[in-house]
């Protein structure tokens, strides 16, 4: 939106602004035969087809109250004609512009406001008292019919079901939010309609800021500029469906916090959604863990072919610990929905301090290059200029006999405390937390058994942030004394490289993922071959899956993961 004249949209069901409403406005409403003429005012609005009080109309409840006509008359509560709605073709997603060419709203969808009429308005309207300003109140509200058909101003038919009052509003002039240093000013949940524009979005304040997925690939890239970072105004394609629901959302990391940006696309067909999904949480400071993000770049790359060398089955994540799958036996403890995320920083893990260890004792440390044993556990971290580091002993793997189990090391919640040396068993739903693809979906099914080693004052209620080499360092970068290769993007690591480098939309995701993967593992960890198996554990048992979901569920810890803790 690029003027400020409309501060917010208020619909049906939610607080409800003021309008104004004199005591001779309301004599006019009052004496309004129900099936008058709606009046114009001036020579642009007598161009218009008539309206009578009784034809239905969309009630838009914003600065003032506004009536919306299919044929483009847009009235106020007098019945007299204050603005046009110019519709895209086939749609009911309009602009509405006042006659005196101020833009009101643009690409609002009104068939998610309530259904009404002139003279349901007037019957719902309070009567004016000595105070110059009267009010709609939600019992006025509710008398208002939303079972009215609608006919748009073309010769096409479309018949308009009735709005929810639990719809979100779609405009880009919501007002300007302040929190902390940051300004965001442009909503964050729009509604467009496919081959319409999208409303920007800009921050303001920004620090730093990360794009975290690439879900709605066609936005235009974001720009940033000093300390402005604005999210350009884009174009819905019309061949877009999201991969669950109607919905799409794009999550960017502002000054250390979590911001969603919601997109309904009006059009698109609804999907089932999953159970498992969570909510987006407020929060995510960088802290001793680095949670692992979806992608980076929408941009295709050359290198998406791979040599035959780079084949999955080049190396083995394979640990043989014994020669059996050890039973898992749950404790009726913690459970819930989440998702996994991926870090390997380096640093001292948080149980490895004593006064942090609980009953299961000292996490393993080792000195910074991760092989040989520290139990000087007053050691500092490598990432505070200590000694003390991640031992890559602590690498992910899976046993014998044990197909789709697959056992880790991970990092929680630092709110949930008391937690180290837990265990917990992931089961894998087959969605994704930023995307739902063919990696995802391969992973349904499997079971991952993780041992609490660490926290992290990023990692979300229900997330579980697993120790994978390659799997990104976050804020904290404590891996220089491995000698390894490279480490990949920052959050995501590798995978987020090869994500990039592949696409989000080619075709089989699955196999050219998990090359690229494996490819870049036995490049960055050509001289470790501990935490080269550790790396190929995200290309072979996690199917080189972003962030997938899963349901968790407290279980007694397995002789496999209490050898290594």
């Amino acid at each position: 939106m690029k003027n400020q004249f409309l501060k917010s949209v208020l619909v049906f069901g939610t607080v409800l602004t003021l309008i104004s409403c004199s005591d001779d406005a309301t004599n006019a409403v009052s004496n309004l035969d129900q099936n008058a003429i709606v009046p114009g005012i001036g020579s642009s609005a007598s161009a218009l087809p008539a309206v009578k009080a009784t034809d239905p109309c969309w009630l838009l409840n914003a600065d003032q109250a506004y009536l919306v006509y299919p044929n483009g008359a847009v009235t106020d509560a007098n019945g007299s004609v204050v603005a046009t709605v110019t519709f895209v073709e086939g749609t009911f997603i309009g602009t509405i512009t006042k006659i005196d060419g101020t833009p009101i709203l643009e690409y609002v969808d009104v068939s998610e406001l309530p259904l009404t009429s002139l003279n349901e308005v007037i019957a719902a309207l309070a009567p004016a008292s000595s105070a110059a300003v009267s009010t709609f109140s939600s019992e006025a509200l509710t008398t208002i019919s939303s079972s009215s058909t609608l006919l748009p101003a073309s010769s096409e038919t479309i018949v308009v079901t009735s709005s929810s009052s639990e719809k979100e509003s779609s405009s880009s002039t919501a007002a300007p939010v302040v929190d902390g240093k940051l300004t965001i000013t442009g909503s964050l949940t729009q509604t467009v309609a496919k081959n319409a524009k999208t409303s920007e979005v800009k921050f303001s304040g920004v620090e730093n800021v990360t794009r975290m997925s690439w879900n709605a690939w066609w936005l235009t890239e974001p720009v940033q500029s000093g300390d402005t970072y604005t999210i350009p105004a884009s174009t819905v394609p019309e061949h877009f469906q999201p991969d669950d629901g109607n919905s799409v959302s794009e999550f960017f990391k502002v000054n250390g916090k979590d911001y969603e940006f919601k997109i309904t696309i009006s059009g698109a067909a609804p999907q089932e959604k999953s159970s498992s999904s969570t909510a987006k949480s407020s929060s995510s400071v960088k802290s001793s863990s680095s949670t692992a993000k979806s992608s980076s770049s929408v941009k295709s790359s050359s290198s998406t072919a791979k040599s035959s060398s780079s084949s999955v089955a080049s190396s083995s994540s394979k640990e043989v610990v014994t020669t059996g799958c050890p039973t898992i036996k749950t404790k009726g403890g913690a459970s819930g929905t989440g998702f996994a995320s991926r870090y390997w920083d380096g640093c001292k893990p948080s149980c490895s301090w004593k006064n942090n260890a609980g009953s299961a004792g000292p996490a393993k440390q080792c000195s910074s290059n991760g092989k040989t044993e520290n139990t000087n556990y007053d050691e500092q971290s490598v990432c505070s200029g200590g000694g003390a580091a991640t031992c890559t002993s602590q690498i992910p793997f899976t046993v014998d006999g044990c197909d789709n189990i697959g056992f880790a090391f991970a990092a929680v919640p630092a709110s949930n405390g008391g937690q180290c040396g837990k265990c917990f068993q992931l089961t894998f739903t087959g969605k994704g937390k930023y995307e739902t693809k063919q990696n995802q979906k391969a992973l349904k099914g499997k079971k991952l058994i993780v041992m609490v080693t660490n926290i992290g004052a990023d990692v979300n209620q229900g997330q579980f942030d697993v120790m994978i080499p390659g799997g990104g360092v976050g804020l904290y970068n404590g891996t220089s004394g491995y000698g390894w290769g490279s480490q990949g993007d920052t959050y995501g690591g590798l995978l987020s490289e090869c994500e990039k480098e592949i696409g989000y939309n080619a075709t089989n995701l699955l196999t050219k993922r998990k090359e690229c993967l494996v490819e870049k593992c036995n490049k960055s960890f050509s001289s470790d071959a501990t935490a080269k198996q550790g790396c190929l554990f995200l290309a072979n048992f996690m199917e080189a899956a972003g962030n997938p979901m899963h349901e968790y569920t407290e279980v007694e810890c397995p002789e496999v993961l209490k050898n290594k803790y």
